[in-house]
């Protein structure tokens, strides 16, 4: 029964938006969306140093995980050719391109309101080791690096790599394949089966001189997504505590921006380069402060506060226990209000998408929600 209340909870949230779309003329620019000193490196494993024949990362420098993201689409690209034009539908674009925008917005910088390690610090500018965002951004990006090597998605690398450590929360992380393995070998078994899938796979036609291999669309999707939420289910009890952000705002954003990020994952949302930029126009420019609990303020644009409020609410609907979080429709000339159940809101959405048509309805109805212009 309550299955079949999941999509008109949807298209509920979906009108309930309408109001907060963006403009039709609304647009970004390509240059835009790449990640701040994207151009500045090659994605060759060989731009990091080598000291003691150990290639040395420093996981809490901006750059360098900027790499890692480079790398990992330099040399995943051939799969996804078929995917999009110019190597724009490689699946680590929704992640590379969030984690620039994380960085341009100071989710990156030391809380509560500190300078230090903020995007006005440039091309030198570090991780804090302090922000919740910063440490949810470790595990995504380091567990896929990590299995990349495992795997030996990266082929065989001239040195041993060495992640530089720090001190403070040191339990909180793994710094080595070894300790990842230990600690969260769930993580690393969904990341390699990703990659091994991809090596799997063999070319099958050429086009204009370019090798097309056989990477089933939503196969290499779905894994991605696996991968991707495998690593946010450890991080985020870790990284949920309010001394790890800003504002408690900002807190709860995070945490409802992760739980709607699972909805997205379960259609198959496409994770490529233009989508992905046009999901992330809606991606608050700046940290959120206790005083927009109530009211958002001004400065947020319409796709923000549309994104914001969806995150929000999905929240709500989905923690919901009195059964009195409903959604309305207008049926026959009459409101009726149907109830639905608390908290199955997620598990429900993820058991109906089971199906090809479940999950572009379900990414159609995501793009009415943040994408879609309305006059």
């Amino acid at each position: 029964m309550w299955s079949s209340l999941v999509i008109p909870i949807f298209l509920f949230l979906s009108f309930s938006s309408v109001g907060l779309a963006p403009d039709p003329g609304s647009t970004t620019h390509e240059n835009d969306n790449y990640p701040p000193f994207w151009d500045q490196i090659d994605g060759d494993i060989a731009e990091f140093p080598v000291q003691n024949n150990k290639i040395i990362v420093d996981p809490w420098k901006y750059m360098d995980r900027l790499r890692i993201f480079k790398i990992l689409i330099t040399e995943s690209n051939k799969y996804f050719a078929s995917f999009g034009k110019n190597n724009t539908g490689n699946v680590f674009w929704a992640l590379t391109l969030l984690y620039g925008r994380l960085f341009k917005t100071d989710r990156f910088a030391e809380p509560p309101n500190s300078s230090r390690c903020a995007y006005e610090s440039g091309i030198s500018s570090c991780i804090s080791i302090n922000s919740g965002w910063g440490g949810i951004s470790y595990y995504v990006v380091m567990m896929y690096f990590l299995a990349a090597i495992e795997s030996e998605f990266l082929g065989s690398l001239p040195y041993e790599v060495e992640l530089l450590s720090r001190e403070e929360y040191r339990s909180n992380f793994c710094y080595s394949i070894e300790e990842c393995r230990a600690a969260h070998p769930q993580i690393m078994d969904i990341a390699n089966r990703f990659y091994k899938y991809l090596l799997s796979r063999k070319i099958v036609s050429t086009t204009s001189g370019i090798p097309q291999y056989d990477t089933d669309e939503d196969t290499a999707i779905f894994k991605m997504w696996a991968a991707h939420q495998a690593a946010i289910d450890v991080a985020k009890p870790m990284f949920s505590d309010v001394s790890f952000y800003s504002s408690e705002t900002e807190r709860d954003f995070t945490m409802d921006f992760l739980l709607a990020a699972e909805f997205f994952e379960a259609a198959l949302y496409r994770p490529y380069f233009q989508s992905s930029a046009e999901f992330l126009v809606g991606f608050p420019h700046r940290l959120l402060t206790d005083q927009d609990r109530n009211v958002l303020m001004s400065n947020f644009s319409r796709r923000e506060k549309a994104l914001i409020t969806v995150a929000k609410l999905t929240t709500k609907i989905n923690k919901s226990t009195d059964f009195k979080v409903a959604f309305i429709i207008l049926l026959t000339g009459n409101i009726n209000v149907l109830i639905f159940t608390g908290g199955l809101l997620l598990t429900i959405w993820k058991k109906l998408m089971t199906s090809k048509f479940a999950r572009a309805t379900g990414r159609f109805f995501i793009k009415r929600l943040l994408l879609i212009p309305i006059e």
